[in-house]
């Protein structure tokens, strides 16, 4: 039985390379395969092969998007906005491929990573040649894509897209044109109280509970001009083309004090991992705040986005009815850079891509909303002083984690101090475990586990499974109308430069 099932897999991995690898002999193990050539059809076939095992294993990363007919490329929001651009731009256009190969390759390490051996086996039985064979393919469609006719560019310009996270289906068999009214009377209700909690904290120092405050060990932090100095080299997207030690000394200048307030295990930042078991969790014992860069458009611009994501074990519930409650849970905290490396736009969403808030400083003066019934920038808090050479400190809200208050930092008495390692985000997309890696954002990029009971109540909106914590590019952010965390035109569409 095992040697009828060794030969099966030879079978299938001589059927994917046939005619395009050099094979010595038609019999070869697949783990002593090392010398491949690369065409346009085996690069099609392998990712095809590829694709299939991903998929068939779980590993498959929902990040990114996969461009349809392009298996060698992904896109995000942010690159998607350039496909009216690039077309009759050289440089451009090159950037722009290069950026979504290098999304691609991204994706494909991580799912050939968490492959599990059965699918390595599916694949030849070797995985640092699986991604040598990927790399060679990729680098291969590269080359295809910069020489490309003015007809294939047409054709890659309108599949260069990413879906909405909104799912039309839903909202129709839910009646969401009926719905519109409860879901913004709703957010109308969660504006007033968090304008109160903001006031309330703002006023004095709330002691009803102990605290926690979580920060980060830095000694020289960069001054607006060292940021931006690192800020003008970019390539011709306006991505920052800097070594990852200068991004790392950018993230922890910009790392905001967590002010937390605690009252058990569950209010308590940490590392997130997995049990035995392959059940998510939190390690307490080390506070981290995981870091990811990305871009948004403003005024025409490319600006650096600095993305802080904390993690607690749980949101307890307050009984059997609490639809909010459940496992994991989190606060996502992003700083916008502008071009002199001064901060313009403080905004956070928890990891569900729920209760969205911005922070604007004083270069910006906000757009009033078009109609009572859009959901628009909610800004419970405007930030008067210039965060320069000074930390943002965040206060956290027991079990809800809901922000209760953003000001500049004055290190006041506080219960107790930690300090916080940070850990890129990439490493949330491949954890170790006792059964191989793990991606923590599993099917559609939600983290098995984290549902919450207001999914029964919220599906009309939309949104796959409201208040589960999700992976980055898959957050929506808005109950009536569309938009997600990660859309390029949020600036431009809620603000004005002073």
């Amino acid at each position: 039985m095992l040697i009828r099932s060794h030969i099966s897999l030879l079978i299938i991995f001589g059927g994917i390379i046939s005619g395009c690898a050099t094979l010595t002999d038609p019999n070869l193990n697949p783990k002593e395969l090392r010398s491949f050539k690369v065409s346009s059809a085996f690069c099609q076939s392998w990712s095809k092969r590829l694709d299939g095992v991903v998929q068939k294993s779980g590993a498959r990363d929902f990040g990114a998007s996969m461009v349809k007919d392009y298996p060698y490329l992904r896109v995000n929001r942010f690159l998607a906005s350039f496909s009216s651009a690039v077309q009759g731009n050289t440089q451009l256009y090159a950037d722009w491929i290069a950026s979504m190969i290098e999304l691609d390759q991204e994706g494909r390490r991580i799912e050939i990573k968490n492959l599990n051996e059965a699918g390595i086996a599916l694949l030849g039985g070797d995985r640092s040649q699986v991604q040598k064979i990927t790399n060679a393919c990729s680098a291969y469609s590269k080359s295809n894509l910069l020489v490309q006719s003015n007809n294939e560019l047409k054709n890659l310009l309108t599949r260069a897209i990413v879906p909405d996270d909104y799912s039309r289906m839903r909202r129709v068999l839910g009646l969401y044109s009926f719905l519109k009214i409860p879901f913004v009377q709703g957010i109308e209700a969660w504006h007033v109280d968090a304008r109160r909690t903001f006031e309330r904290y703002t006023r004095s120092n709330v002691d009803d509970w102990s605290k926690v405050r979580y920060e980060i060990n830095i000694k020289n932090r960069l001054t607006s001009s060292d940021v931006s100095h690192f800020l003008s080299n970019r390539d011709s997207l306006g991505q920052l083309q800097l070594q990852p030690d200068a991004v790392s000394q950018i993230f922890s200048t910009y790392a905001p004090v967590f002010t937390i307030e605690d009252s058990g295990e569950f209010d308590r930042v940490g590392m997130v991992g997995f049990t035995n078991e392959q059940q998510v969790q939190v390690d307490i014992a080390q506070p981290t705040v995981y870091t990811h860069l990305a871009y948004t458009r403003f005024e025409g611009k490319t600006l650096p986005q600095l993305v802080y994501i904390a993690w607690f074990p749980d949101r307890p519930k307050n009984g059997v009815s609490d639809l909010l409650g459940g496992r994991l849970d989190g606060i996502i905290w992003r700083v916008t850079l502008d071009d002199d490396g001064m901060p313009l736009l403080f905004d956070s969403i928890h990891p569900c891509g729920c209760y969205h808030m911005f922070f604007p400083t004083e270069r910006l003066r906000a757009i009033a909303a078009p109609t009572k019934y859009t959901e628009w920038a909610f800004s419970p808090k405007r930030l008067t002083q210039r965060p320069e050479a000074v930390r943002l400190n965040i206060t956290v809200q027991t079990k809800t984690h809901y922000l209760a208050n953003v000001a500049v930092d004055m290190e006041g008495a506080i219960d107790d101090v930690q300090s916080y390692s940070l850990k890129p985000y990439n490493e949330l997309r491949s954890i170790k475990t006792a059964q191989g890696f793990v991606n923590l954002f599993g099917l559609n990029g939600i983290v098995k586990g984290s549902e919450r009971g207001e999914r029964f109540l919220l599906w009309p909106s939309g949104i796959r499974s409201p208040g589960a914590m999700r992976q980055w590019g898959r957050h929506a952010t808005a109950f009536v109308g569309r938009r997600h965390f990660d859309d390029v035109d949020l600036l431009d569409k809620y603000y004005w430069r002073r």
